[in-house]
């Protein structure tokens, strides 16, 4: 049964949002939530499983890496930018 939200997981690196989603953990009741798990599907695909979300609408998400670097994802897309680049 999909009981959780994002914002109720204790982990919310990109790794525990999408093992959250890959156990079937997750409602996903939100677009933001639907984002979120996408992007965190990206990041994963491209080895930053550290990176916590930060905040996430219909549209884009920011994460913040270990070193307090914060970045952008498009989940449509995969794209990734340096938050300072906006």
């Amino acid at each position: 049964m999909h009981s959780k939200r994002i914002e109720d997981l204790t982990d919310t690196t990109a790794q525990g949002i999408w093992e959250a989603h890959l156990s079937g953990e997750l409602a996903e009741a939100t677009a933001e939530d639907t984002a979120a798990v996408e992007a965190a599907g990206v990041l994963a695909k491209r080895g930053h499983w550290t990176w916590m979300l930060q905040a996430a609408t219909e549209d884009l998400t920011s994460w913040q890496d270990l070193h307090w670097n914060y970045w952008v994802v498009d989940p449509d897309n995969g794209y990734i930018w340096d938050w300072d680049e906006l």
